[in-house]
């Protein structure tokens, strides 16, 4: 495991966050596992578009909020990824995916969403978002063929992995 290292955060990469061992973290992981993601994969449980440095969008219940990671996730073992696309880098196509995921804040968070990946009657929101497909969803503004046919509510924080051409930058803990 690296160094927490605030530079190493930059703006349009991902963020996901290790299963804390909660109920609620234990029910994802187990949710990601039964749809066939690795147990590697099925461990990071809630995702995040890094702003840069310590900022970031949180989108969690009750609405989507601007944080400081180093706040609100301290202690929490994550694992910075970025899109491994040229235009991602080159044409600085993660600023766009930023500004698109910042536009998410003080939405409402999508607990139908949630839901309807267990209860199939339950139907998600089309206009909040759960952590994940709002991540997804920023994503396919820019790159709308990222997750192949599938819509941003149909994507899990395990998708964030190698077979959509996400690579790791490091893992780290943020500090308590």
């Amino acid at each position: 495991m690296s160094k927490f290292d605030l530079d190493t955060l930059k703006m349009g990469y991902i963020i996901r966050y290790k299963n804390d061992g909660s109920m609620f973290g234990n029910a994802i992981q187990n949710k990601q596992i039964a749809e066939g993601f690795s147990l590697d994969d099925s461990q990071y449980i809630h995702v995040e578009v890094s702003g840069g440095g310590p900022d970031s969008v949180n989108i969690s219940f009750p609405k989507a909020k601007d944080i400081d990671i180093r706040k609100a996730h301290k202690g929490r073992e994550i694992q910075i990824l970025k899109y491994d696309n040229p235009d991602f880098l080159i044409y600085n196509k993660r600023y766009k995916i930023a500004y698109f995921n910042a536009r998410l804040c003080n939405k409402g968070y999508d607990v139908g969403g949630i839901f309807s990946f267990i209860f199939k009657w339950i139907k998600q929101s089309n206009r909040n978002y759960f952590c994940s497909e709002g991540c997804a969803w920023s994503f396919q503004k820019v790159f709308p063929d990222i997750f192949g046919d599938k819509t941003a509510d149909k994507i899990y924080p395990a998708s964030f992995n190698t077979k959509y051409k996400f690579v790791e930058v490091c893992k780290c803990r943020i500090p308590e």
